[in-house]
């Protein structure tokens, strides 16, 4: 009788044990890949720019697009106007192109991009002082964006508004030749343990004032 009991008991803990396993794996799953999303809104962008034409074909550099002003800010995306020194008097080859110009450029509006340079009000960050003083690469924190032919689906999260992305997972977080072809759809975003990391690795202070206002 004792050893019956004993095979009863060991088989009804194979089988909890089995079921909470089971039911961690799911819930992680869960958790980790499908609750995050349904967080989040997904719109494609307004135009479907090429960073590979643009700077292999036609030889844009960067700084052309992305520049510092006099005063040192940042210009970030580039304005309309930016961007209508090179198309107003071009209606282009590609469907991308020719959209941009007859719907932006011929009406005189602001391409309505979803910009994913949104960061909590507590963060200040400088790209002067990263750029110009620290001498870094841009595709240090943003990876090769040179090699995308096509933006990311902009993700927003519906309660917080805060924005998704990731880097692609074959993409180097520093640009470097990890990245193979020029397919790929490289996008990406800084933690906060990402820049600590970098400050500590450069010998840079990680006090709380230096990035938190």
């Amino acid at each position: 009788m004792g050893l019956v009991r004993a095979s009863k008991i060991g088989r009804n803990s194979a089988v909890v044990l089995a079921l909470f396993l089971a039911s961690l794996v799911t819930f992680h799953f869960l958790g980790r890949k499908v609750l995050p999303r349904l967080m989040y809104t997904t719109h494609a962008q307004p135009v479907d720019f090429n960073h590979v034409f643009h700077g292999g074909d036609v030889g844009v550099t960067c700084d052309t697009c992305h520049f510092f002003y006099e005063n040192g800010n940042w210009s970030g995306i580039p304005t309309l106007e930016v961007c209508a020194g090179c198309h107003s008097d071009v209606v282009g080859e590609s469907a991308a192109e020719k959209k941009f110009v007859n719907e932006y450029v011929k009406k005189n509006r602001e391409v309505p991009w979803g910009l994913y340079f949104r960061q909590p009000q507590c963060v200040s960050f400088s790209h002067s002082s990263h750029v110009r003083r620290a001498k870094l690469a841009c595709e240090t924190c943003h990876g090769p964006q040179g090699l995308s032919k096509r933006p990311k689906k902009y993700m927003t999260n519906w309660i917080t508004k805060y924005t998704y992305v990731v880097y692609d997972n074959n993409a180097a977080p520093n640009g470097s030749s990890a990245v193979n072809g020029e397919n790929k759809d490289v996008w990406g975003t800084m933690t906060m343990n990402q820049c600590a990391n970098c400050h500590r690795a450069r010998g840079t202070s990680t006090a709380c004032f230096i990035c938190h206002k």
